[in-house]
């Protein structure tokens, strides 16, 4: 996915690329024999349960060669984490670059599957079932072809490196990092529960907002990032600034369990939480879709994280 890969400047077979930093914020989840943990659905308990892995299986995608990967995220995995615009673009493009990824390999999967899915049933019921296989499909192609432009508009940033075409805002905060995540979502709903846009509505062409969990030293920073000239994205960060840092972590934390599978937490942390709260984030996560409303703030914060003024 290197906007200069080629047979002749590549070296090397494509390496798994870590949407969050290994050196980073997965390092700090990791318990003492090196795995995380996250929520993932069980068919054979149909419902969602934790999950551990080695933490260097965690967030990690086909995407680069070993060159490219180094070269190309040098400025983020070389120096601390500041909060530098071409940090933030970057990690936002190896987010994309998953998205993307993951998309495509979607489609591939249903269309596999759709031939198989319906049989034994009423010819109703598989023309039911087809109908809605296609149109989820028609969806996901949609996903795919926003994200590919997306792509592009990141690849000559890049290269060109001129990074004017993205905006970004980080809130940097102390605490434990225990739970970490990224990811790129449409601007849908605001986190007010104002609607901004239809998802549903292929005639319209997705505003994204991605966003991901970094570490710093004294704790880390939520980093989100748009196309500068979008509103919906923008619109959305905005509400984020009006909820109090006091509540800023629990909200987001909520955020990314209800809208990114690509959240991961400690074991220590989860263990810590009540078997309530528990249940509560894995309804969150088991949600196929976000259907508004305001984020309320839990009376016993998910996190301990103290934002800057």
């Amino acid at each position: 996915m290197h906007p200069r890969a080629s047979n002749s400047v590549c070296q090397g077979p494509v390496i798994d690329s870590h949407t969050i930093q290994r050196k980073g914020p997965l390092e700090k989840i990791t318990s003492a024999d090196n795995h995380v943990s996250h929520l993932t659905y069980s068919p054979l308990e149909d419902k969602f349960v934790v999950e551990e892995i080695g933490w260097k299986k965690a967030s990690a995608f086909p995407g680069y060669c070993g060159k490219h990967d180094s070269q190309l995220f040098e400025p983020l995995e070389r120096a601390p984490f500041s909060g530098s615009h071409e940090q933030c673009v970057l990690q936002a493009y190896r987010v994309i670059c998953n998205e993307l990824y993951k998309k495509r390999a979607l489609i591939e999967s249903m269309e596999f599957t759709r031939n198989l899915i319906d049989r034994g049933f009423s010819l109703d019921d598989q023309i039911n079932h087809q109908l809605s296989v296609n149109q989820n499909i028609a969806g996901q192609t949609k996903s795919v072809q926003e994200l590919e432009l997306l792509q592009r508009k990141f690849e000559d940033a890049v290269i060109e490196k001129e990074y004017d075409l993205f905006s970004s805002k980080c809130y940097f905060f102390t605490g434990d990092l225990s739970l970490t995540s990224c990811g790129a979502l449409h601007a849908e709903f605001d986190f007010n529960g104002n609607r901004y846009s239809n998802m549903w509505d292929l005639s319209i062409d997705a505003q994204m907002l991605a966003h991901s969990v970094m570490s710093t030293d004294v704790g880390g920073a939520i980093v989100f990032m748009w196309l500068a000239e979008e509103r919906d994205p923008q619109s959305v960060v905005s509400s984020f600034d009006d909820i109090s840092n006091e509540d800023k972590g629990d909200v987001f934390a909520q955020y990314c369990f209800l809208q990114a599978e690509n959240t991961y937490f400690s074991r220590a942390w989860w263990n810590g939480l009540p078997p309530g709260i528990q249940e509560q984030l894995k309804k969150y996560a088991a949600a196929l879709y976000y259907e508004g409303g305001a984020f309320v703030p839990n009376r016993s914060r998910l996190v301990n994280w103290q934002f800057q003024q």
